[in-house]
């Protein structure tokens, strides 16, 4: 059994995650996909900025007709678990202070098979918490999934940087 201290548990699964990847992963990946995650993951962004809900609707992994809802968003305070909880929260965060900017020189796409990606990349975020506006850096770790719409967010990870 693995036991993971809770101060470093996201990291520490995230590590366990890519040392259990076979090797070839990287090499299963189309040529095009980076550039098509890559896009994801700025109309993502570009949606956030705006507080465009319709944005962020459209990037989120639907579940196939019987199969289990892929989406989540897990932080340290908080966890919505399927696609309408993580469209709430986002419902939510939108009618306050919400600014969201990645350092895109630092993004890495790291395929993980081939229908599958992890989307890292340092983000400054602007929100209010308790009505107190603060900018924080965030390590945001996304999983991209290939669907019959092409690829989509399937789970969302923001890690303090601090």
């Amino acid at each position: 059994m693995i036991r993971i201290k809770r101060s470093g548990g996201v990291a520490a699964i995230l590590l366990l995650l890519a040392q259990a990847l076979p090797a070839h992963a990287a090499e299963d990946a189309h040529p095009d996909d980076r550039e098509a995650i890559r896009a994801l993951f700025l109309r993502q962004a570009a949606g956030e900025n705006a507080h465009d809900i319709g944005a962020i609707d459209a990037v989120l992994a639907h579940a196939a007709p019987g199969q289990p809802d892929p989406v989540s968003f897990v932080a340290r305070a908080y966890r919505f678990w399927g696609r309408e909880a993580v469209m709430e929260h986002f419902r939510a965060t939108f009618r306050g202070t919400w600014r969201f900017e990645p350092d895109l020189d630092a993004m890495r796409i790291v395929p993980l098979g081939a229908d599958a990606a992890q989307i890292f990349v340092p983000a400054r975020v602007t929100f209010a918490p308790g009505g107190a506006v603060t900018t924080q850096l965030f390590l945001i770790n996304e999983f991209a999934i290939r669907s019959g719409d092409g690829w989509r967010v399937a789970a969302i990870v923001p890690v303090p940087a601090q």
